[in-house]
């Protein structure tokens, strides 16, 4: 079972699931905490390496609503991504659920993502994904530091 109300906490991970480790690392811990997850394998699209994405839903949500998304390049866990159906926060108080709006006055630095629709980062190390339908934050993610550098996709960090 997973703990779904731990901290997030940008630049480092959450609960269990801390940024850098190794997949082998990671999936030592889902068998030890005996949390159930589906994979998936995002293919190699032009200079893009293939990423692996480790996904956990809630137990008893909807397989489509997952929970938590562990995803990988090249062996190394480099991004979380924190979906509806988790109820930690930011240290900042930031959790998904909440109006972007009401986000933003909280970290008024936020700014749009200039290759995402209705994503917007913060340089605090975190990205804010929000629905067009009500405002409302649905997804948080968390990154090691050279996912905001300019070369991230040649992976030589």
């Amino acid at each position: 079972m997973i703990d779904l109300t731990t901290p997030i906490i940008p630049y480092v991970g959450t609960g269990i699931f801390k940024l850098d480790s190794s997949y082998d690392e990671v999936k030592a811990l889902l068998q030890e905490h005996n949390i159930s997850y589906t994979e998936e394998i995002w293919k190699k699209t032009g200079d893009f390496c293939p990423w692996t994405v480790i996904v956990i839903c809630k137990e008893g949500s909807n397989p489509q609503h997952s929970a938590v998304e562990l995803c990988f390049v090249k062996n190394q866990l480099f991004k979380i991504c924190l979906c509806e159906d988790f109820e930690g926060s930011l240290p900042n108080g930031i959790h998904t659920g909440m109006n972007f709006n009401d986000a933003w006055k909280i970290d008024p630095k936020l700014k749009e993502d200039e290759d995402w629709d209705d994503v917007f980062i913060s340089p605090d190390g975190y990205l804010v994904e929000y629905s067009n339908r009500n405002l409302n934050i649905i997804i948080i993610t968390v990154f090691i530091p050279a996912f905001e550098r300019d070369d991230f996709f040649e992976y030589k960090w």
